[in-house]
């Protein structure tokens, strides 16, 4: 692989290594290092590229990020192969001329700075060969020496070196020769010192001593112009910061380390393809737990990562990878840390802000001060970019090696030591240990924090980030126009149309709602370490009799964070499972999802069985995690796959007669703590009228079958309410149904539920001239829907509480539900699979005569699940809420018993497709 001048060499071959590693920290590819290394002829061109890559530029870069630059300044690859070079360079002067060594440090080693070309060709193979004598010993004209001499006898200069020259130069123990040198030096400049003070010398004794310590410095200054630049540092008095800086480095050797697979990390631009992969960890970060903008450790590597949201966003970058690359560090102290703000180009004639992406740096934390020290001290962070794309998709975007200005350098190193000496003092070997150990005691409080993150983007920012600042009402205008788009754009979807210019207007409408979004933070605190919305929006708003749970997929194990209120105090626990694999669990969800539920053979319920089965391992975690006698209601919020499963159906028992249901007086969903508590904070309003139906039965238009079940509803709830307000049919349109529901406490819709890829597109069909006018979507609700007085809504259709999204995102609602929050509702009760016209009758009967008897949101559903899942239908109600539902079916469906009963041994699991979602 090598030419023989490479293979035959030790210190050529060494330089070679670490020139590799020196591209790495470029940012370049292993490929464009390759490529590079035979273009110049330091490694073989008939050796083909991939070849060259995979057996020698991998496993160098495997190497030093596991464990750093082999030398004792692990941390300093650029340093080591400078070093490197200028011993080559020296001891190739000793043999060839000038110009040859010039040629070769450009054309193999490429060095373009004609300056560090000159700086390398002083180097000469023995630099020690050109020392001066020790002035003690011999001087030019003698004069020199016999002061010296004179001045020892008197005692008033000391042959020896002062006690700290070690301690100020630790690098000098294991360098006897440099150790002569700064002895000399020593020498010389205290013999000059003291004649300085002796008064009364003649000038012609003054005039030989100048002569000798003239002659004495010219021999020195040959020494020191060929040491390297590593050498020369050494013998260079360090202040105790410096030396403690070093020490703390050392100690933390291999931390962080664990990323040496090929692809772990991001390269330059011009390796990376549209559809390039981003590395599991960065996935793992963005998507699981919800950061845009992070700082990690990986070896020598100081790595930053920023997601880009934007096509603005995306213009600032590709001005960044273009040279020269123009950019800005803004630092900022914040209670107990320190946050470098990173400014991407600004665009021209460009009115906002710029671009920002924020790393913030604890210095509490152990682990957080080592990073900024070795971020400092390097004086480089590798910033890769990753696209947040579709829906929760990741694309690589590159990475680009930032080198940070001296002041930032500075400032940021001080404050690190300044920790380090807080929290780890002169045990700087117990530093690993100390990083191991710290913040055990708050990994379920962070695991929970960072899916209040992760899940609580998007829409529901829009009712949990409610400010009184004016910045809040841009916001939302912006927001509402996106929404507005994006509903005209799922018509135009929903009709086959795909008007030009319509994407350009959705990227503008998201561009301003990021920017808006952006301005918002900065104007309410948020990412600067002060409160963010509200002093109590940060903190988890759980009853003292609650349990919220989020379900983690966390590189396909499952985690779960849950969160309690004790004594006022909110107390966090975090249980992993690691016998419930999830990648295999999420392999046959999307299995199950594509098979129809009419499927021959039982196919599609014998799936749903085998599925509600395995979720009784996450079921029984649960339960062991939360004490059900201590807590009497459960708030669950899982992540992908388990979104699409009925959670609250999981069995507790191997007979499957008690179920995670029956634990709790109330088993609940929602994504974050955080929107349950803005949920619960939002001003209601008063409702005219009690109930609001909303019944459209399809056969209007094409692939809209005509089902006879929401009419049906539409009449029993009639019947069952003395408030009820019903829109049916031609009446049905999404407009109405939009103007009349903030005048409801319970909104009732039934219809048709069509989940589409676009998930905005995503809803339920009413009555219009088109697919794209008569479907309430998502969208629309986002653009015009105003729930302040609703308690309830209940999406009695197909697949309302479900989606077909395949991104990677731990949003967990992507369906209608979530708009109706997002705009104020309290609660919702949607539907996870298909439900037949019976199922929906009979369900929406016994809900509303509990409703109407004066039941709560949650206890009539839970009674109604109840009725169902015991086949309380079989035996006939004598009184009560039950009674009256029963005979309003009975008296439109005289059969629906004997129906439901035949359905309910097809699929004895049909209850559990009915959630509910939010507070009740």
């Amino acid at each position: 692989m090598f030419p023989s001048w490479v293979a035959n060499d030790q210190l050529t071959l060494a330089a070679v290594l670490t020139r590799i590693a020196m591209e790495d920290t470029r940012c370049r590819s292993p490929q464009t290092i390759g490529d590079q290394l035979r273009s110049t002829g330091l490694a073989l061109p008939e050796v083909p590229g991939p070849v060259v890559t995979r057996d020698l530029v991998m496993p160098v870069l495997r190497t030093v990020r596991r464990g750093g630059a082999p030398w004792e300044r692990w941390w300093d690859v650029d340093g080591l192969h400078a070093l490197l070079i200028e011993l080559w360079a020296g001891r190739r002067l000793s043999r060839h001329s000038r110009e040859e060594v010039r040629d070769e440090l450009t054309a193999v080693w490429c060095f373009e700075d004609d300056w560090l070309v000159d700086t390398l060709l002083d180097n000469v193979e023995d630099p020690f060969a050109f020392l001066p004598p020790d002035l003690l010993q011999q001087s030019a004209t003698g004069t020199a020496r016999a002061c010296a001499e004179l001045l020892i006898t008197r005692g008033l200069m000391k042959i020896t070196l002062p006690g700290d020259s070690l301690s100020t130069r630790p690098g000098l123990a294991d360098r006897p020769d440099l150790l002569e040198v700064a002895k000399r030096c020593h020498h010389r400049f205290h013999l000059e010192e003291t004649m300085q003070r002796v008064r009364g010398l003649s000038p012609d004794l003054l005039t030989r001593l100048g002569r000798d310590l003239d002659a004495w410095d010219a021999r020195m200054s040959q020494v020191t112009s060929h040491l390297t630049a590593y050498e020369l540092g050494l013998i260079t008095p360090m202040t105790e910061d410096e030396r403690y800086g070093e020490e703390c480095l050392r100690a933390g050797l291999g931390l962080r380390a664990e990323l040496d697979s090929d692809d772990a990390l991001l390269w330059h631009s011009d390796s990376v393809t549209g559809d390039s992969s981003v590395p599991d960890w960065m996935t793992e970060e963005v998507i699981t737990c919800g950061t845009r903008f992070f700082h990690r450790q990986e070896g020598p590597h100081p790595v930053w990562l920023a997601t880009l949201e934007t096509d603005a966003h995306m213009a600032a970058v590709r001005m960044l990878m273009q040279p020269p690359t123009r950019y800005g560090f803004e630092l900022e102290d914040y209670g107990d840390g320190l946050r470098l703000w990173f400014h991407f180009p600004v665009l021209p004639a460009d009115p906002d802000p710029p671009f920002r992406a924020p790393y913030t740096y604890s210095l509490s934390w152990v682990e957080h001060a080592w990073e900024l020290l070795h971020l400092a001290t390097v004086g480089y962070a590798r910033l890769s970019i990753v696209r947040l794309v579709g829906d929760g998709e990741l694309r690589a975007v590159g990475s680009v090696r930032l080198g940070l200005p001296e002041e930032v350098r500075a400032r940021a190193k001080e404050a690190a030591i300044a920790a380090l000496r807080r929290l780890v003092g002169d045990e700087t070997q117990t530093m690993r240990q100390r990083i191991a150990l710290e913040g055990h005691d708050q990994a379920a409080e962070v695991a929970f924090q960072i899916c209040e993150i992760a899940k609580g983007e998007d829409i529901h920012d829009e009712l949990a980030l409610e400010s009184g600042a004016a910045e809040y009402e841009t916001f939302m205008t912006a927001s509402r126009h996106l929404a507005w788009v994006r509903a005209r754009q799922s018509a135009g979807l929903l009709d086959g149309k795909n008007p030009l210019g319509e994407d350009a207007e959705l990227k503008a409408a998201a561009e301003a709602r990021q920017r808006t979004l952006e301005v918002l933070r900065a104007a309410t605190g948020r990412g600067n370490g002060k409160a963010r919305w509200s002093d109590h929006s940060d903190k988890p708003s759980v009853g003292e009799q609650t349990a919220f749970v989020h379900l983690i997929n966390r590189y396909g194990t499952l985690q779960l964070a849950v969160c309690r209120t004790r004594a006022g105090h909110s107390h966090f626990d975090l249980a992993t499972c690691e016998e419930f694999p999830l990648v295999p669990l999420a392999g046959a969800v999307d299995e199950w999802a594509r098979q129809a539920p009419d499927h021959s053979r039982r196919v599609w319920h014998d799936y749903l069985e085998q599925l509600v089965a395995e979720c009784g391992g996450p079921a029984q975690a649960i339960i062991e995690t939360v004490t059900p006698r201590e807590v009497r209601r459960l708030v669950l919020s899982p992540t992908a796959p388990l979104e699409l499963l009925p959670l609250h159906a999981a069995p507790l028992d191997s007979a499957r007669t008690s179920t995670l249901i029956d634990a709790f007086d109330q088993v609940v969903y929602a994504p974050t703590a955080r929107l349950v508590s803005a949920i619960e904070r939002s001003q209601r309003q008063a409702a005219v009228v009690e109930v609001l139906v909303v019944a459209h039965g399809g056969g209007h238009l094409p692939g809209l079958e005509p089902i006879g079940g929401p009419l049906c509803e539409a009449h029993v709830i009639a019947g069952l309410h003395n408030s009820v307000e019903v829109v049916t049919q031609e009446e049905a349109t999404p407009a109405r149904a939009l103007f009349m529901m903030p005048m409801a406490r319970i909104v009732h819709v039934a219809a048709h539920g069509l989940t589409h890829p676009n998930r905005w597109a995503a809803g339920l069909a009413l009555h219009g001239g088109s697919l794209g006018e008569a479907m309430l979507t998502s969208s629309g609700i986002l653009a015009d829907g105003v729930f302040s007085s609703v308690d309830l809504v209940i999406l009695n259709a197909c697949r309302t509480g479900t989606h077909e999204g395949t991104g990677r995102t731990v949003q967990t609602l992507r369906s209608i539900e979530s708009a109706f929050l997002a705009r104020g509702a309290k609660a919702v009760i949607s539907t996870l699979w298909d439900i037949t016209d019976l199922q929906g009758v009979v369900f929406s009967a016994v809900l509303h005569a509990h409703l109407g008897a004066g039941a709560d949101s949650h206890s009539a559903y839970a009674n109604t699940i109840r009725y169902l899942r015991e086949h309380r239908w079989r035996v006939p109600s004598e009184a009560g809420p039950v009674c009256a539902a029963e005979s309003a079916i009975d008296a439109m469906l005289p059969d629906w018993r004997h129906h439901l009963g035949q359905q309910a041994e097809e699929n004895p699991l049909f209850w559990a497709a009915f959630k509910i979602t939010g507070v009740v």
